[in-house]
């Protein structure tokens, strides 16, 4: 679908701009419709730079051309010479990218022996047409909303499903946990969800645009916790009655993980686990004082986790954005 809109939007605007030049008695107008191709980029913002490149890279041509063919004649070999002196000039204004269309405007000159004002005014005219129509048709951007909503709740059903076999591990008996398995797929639904808000982002700069990012950044935060978690896990050993504690407080926290949860009672419900945890017996071995840290890293990292929630929320109080929130 991507690809389709794509090539109607190359054969559109260069339709337009091509007519338009053809319309006003340009000579050379088809130049107006590889401009416009030049311009046109996946998103809003990018065709904007791609537009300022090429303004600027056809400046310094026009430029460097016309000195050049006004003082040592109108020769295939200064058509190179301009070449080897433009192109290291637009590499470093980074816009080196737009040398071909440029090329093909000094080229007119040449083809013409003139670097007069009427030739001159011909191009810019060339070069306002391709950009501008290459803007105006890029304003057209489908929205991905409901794509990212999708990848939304793809997201929460993975932290939910890591947060359950993370409880599950702590209520087993004599069970090895290897890692969560879902770990890798919350890793790429999160990478494919910011690429879709990112662009977004270029094509219009909304309410929802701010919400969702917000949101995949806390959701990226949390991840790297749910990371060093799997971690800790691992050297965990046998379960034990704060275990238990832990493992119920992780199966609520999957059951109430939405994006309206406010996070106020996970937290509070995770401060009844560290009470229970601070009341248990001191270890009685090196064994199990290093066991008890580690379980204490992951009271941390769930602490740490609630509070990247609860921190989001506030700040989505602030936010021209119509989402209910919810304590529980």
């Amino acid at each position: 679908m991507e690809a389709l809109l794509n090539a109607a939007k190359y054969a559109v605007v260069t339709f337009l701009a091509v007519t338009t030049a053809n319309i006003l008695g340009l000579e050379y107008g088809i130049s107006a419709g590889i401009i416009a191709i030049f311009s046109l980029a996946e998103t809003n913002r990018a065709t904007i730079q791609h537009i300022e490149r090429i303004i600027l890279t056809m400046v310094l041509s026009l430029i460097i051309a016309s000195v050049l063919f006004s003082f040592l004649g109108f020769h295939v070999w200064i058509f190179a010479l301009y070449l080897l002196i433009t192109y290291p000039i637009t590499v470093q204004f980074n816009s080196h990218q737009a040398i071909a269309p440029c090329a093909a405007a000094v080229s007119h000159l040449l083809q013409e022996q003139s670097v007069s004002v009427d030739w001159m005014f011909n191009e810019f005219l060339l070069l306002v047409i391709g950009t501008g129509v290459a803007f105006l048709v890029n304003l057209y951007q489908p929205k991905r909303l409901d794509q990212i909503e999708n990848y939304k709740e793809k997201v929460e059903e993975d932290m939910k499903a890591i947060l359950t076999e993370f409880a599950d591990y702590l209520l087993a008996d004599d069970a090895v946990y290897e890692g969560s398995i879902s770990l890798v797929s919350l890793q790429d639904h999160l990478r494919e969800a910011i690429t879709l808000v990112q662009t977004e982002g270029e094509n219009r700069l909304t309410d929802n645009y701010f919400y969702y990012r917000e949101y995949f950044d806390m959701r990226e935060a949390q991840t790297r916790l749910l990371h060093e978690m799997d971690e800790s896990l691992r050297e965990l050993g046998a379960t034990s009655p704060e275990y238990e504690a832990l493992a119920e407080f992780l199966h609520h926290t999957s059951d109430k993980l939405h994006e309206k949860n406010t996070g106020i009672r996970l937290q509070e419900d995770l401060k009844k686990v560290e009470v229970a945890y601070q009341e248990t017996p001191l270890p009685q071995s090196r064994a199990e004082f290093e066991e008890r840290a580690v379980f204490y890293e992951v009271l941390l990292d769930c602490r740490k986790f609630v509070q990247l929630k609860k921190d989001f929320a506030r700040r989505l109080r602030f936010m021209h954005v119509k989402r209910t929130l919810k304590n529980d």
